[in-house]
């Protein structure tokens, strides 16, 4: 590659760019040498490690690269040209930025050395420590962990594709996005679903590096992908009858059964099911009552207006404490893993055509709703889909709207289903 600068005498000169890639014979063993670079920028030279070795036979000196067609060839070949489209992207910035280039500058800028410089995995740390701080706040151990998750597995990306453990923010492109969506895909086999999440989060961390002035282009917006989200499990109405009609020997099991139909008719998850208080539940003027609150997983507000069973579940376990963390908690609700456990052997007796778990109840709702006329803005502030809503706005969210579309699903369906006694 070849450009110009000036120099002070204001000539113009040519500037001379290049990397090689060579081995390091001396170092052989089993046969297998290290591959070692040279960046040369205008006269001035600096040799790197590629963290990479090669059979010393497949080795082509003066093509500077592997030779033959073997797969191991070409997956180390296309590794090469990207750390030499890599540092050609930091040399082209120097030439832009900088009065005099050197390969000492172009080698410290590939490796993210400088003040100036900020790196992927750098960015993301921080954030982790952020969330990490905000664990029982504002944010749920679980986001903190599904951070985690998406941190180790860019991290594996880094050390399989790129042999690195990190790279510059400056560096990143839309190729990089693209790549790392498609080893998701290919060799760590994650759902669509989950490999779009973790492209978001990357689109984030560079938001974010942009507000901080770390990067001036977001290199990944033009990349798009869809998530294809698996089909989400629900019981139909004559399932949900059958677990609330099926005979169940002890008490444990039913009171597990009837929080799972409360559930089914709150449309709240396990988490939020279990911090549910007394203070959450109001009764209005025309004797109606209301559920309001934020969900555990992401503070976002809810608002239910119960439907009659649901209402009757709370009478039936008021006063009764055997279970509960404490006296105000609604509901006797334990760990998930042994009310999944529970629910497995419930429906499989009760003969459902699904197999239940908690969160199978907050599906339930939401198709039952929807199936029987309530609009989906309704449903979406019923179930607490939106961002965090102020103590202020819950008067906005407690409107007649949603009182008169539970109304005509309560018409529909609200003689519909009995307890057992």
């Amino acid at each position: 590659m070849n450009s110009n600068f000036v120099t002070k005498n204001n000539r113009v000169m040519r500037s001379t760019f290049r990397v090689l890639f060579y081995t390091k014979n001396r170092a052989i063993k089993n046969g297998r040498v290290p591959i070692m670079g040279r960046i040369t920028v205008n006269g001035t030279a600096a040799s790197f490690s590629c963290k990479r070795d090669v059979p010393l036979a497949l080795w082509d000196a003066r093509g500077n690269c592997a030779k033959g067609k073997s797969e191991e060839a070409r997956r180390l070949n296309q590794e090469l040209e990207n750390i030499k489209a890599q540092i050609g992207k930091h040399y082209q910035y120097l030439t832009d930025h900088d009065t005099f280039v050197s390969a000492k500058k172009v080698y410290d800028r590939y490796n993210g050395f400088g003040e100036d410089i900020h790196s992927l995995m750098e960015i993301f740390n921080i954030q982790i420590q952020d969330y990490k701080r905000q664990v029982g706040k504002t944010k749920a151990q679980s986001t903190y962990q599904g951070l985690l998750d998406e941190y180790k597995c860019l991290s594996h990306y880094l050390k399989d594709k790129l042999g690195a453990e990190d790279v510059p923010l400056m560096s990143l492109d839309v190729d990089f996005i693209k790549n790392y969506y498609n080893w998701m895909l290919s060799v760590r086999g994650l759902a669509k679903s989950t490999a779009f999440e973790r492209v978001n989060t990357l689109k984030w961390l560079m938001y974010l590096a942009m507000d901080e002035g770390w990067i001036h282009k977001h290199p990944f917006k033009k990349f798009t992908c869809k998530p294809e989200y698996k089909k989400r499990p629900f019981l139909s109405e004559e399932d949900l009858q059958r677990v609330i009609s099926v005979k169940l020997s002890y008490k444990r099991q039913q009171a597990i059964r009837d929080m799972f139909v409360f559930m089914c008719f709150s449309g709240l998850a396990h988490a939020d099911l279990k911090e549910l208080t007394y203070r959450n539940v109001h009764t209005d003027s025309d004797g109606n009552i209301w559920l309001v609150g934020n969900r555990v997983k992401t503070k976002a507000a809810y608002v239910v207006k119960l439907l009659p069973i649901a209402a009757e579940l709370i009478e039936r376990y008021r006063g009764v404490n055997e279970f509960k963390v404490s006296p105000d908690r609604v509901f006797p609700v334990g760990d998930v893993g042994s009310m999944e456990s529970s629910l497995k052997r419930i429906g499989e007796k009760a003969g459902c055509s699904v197999r239940i778990s908690p969160h199978v109840g907050r599906h339930t709702f939401a198709t039952l709703a929807l199936t029987k006329g309530m609009p989906l803005e309704t449903l979406q502030k019923v179930l607490g889909h939106k961002t965090i809503i102020s103590t202020q706005v819950y008067a906005e969210l407690v409107n007649p709207k949603i009182g008169e579309d539970t109304d005509r699903m309560r018409e529909k369906i609200g003689g519909m289903f009995r307890l057992a006694n």
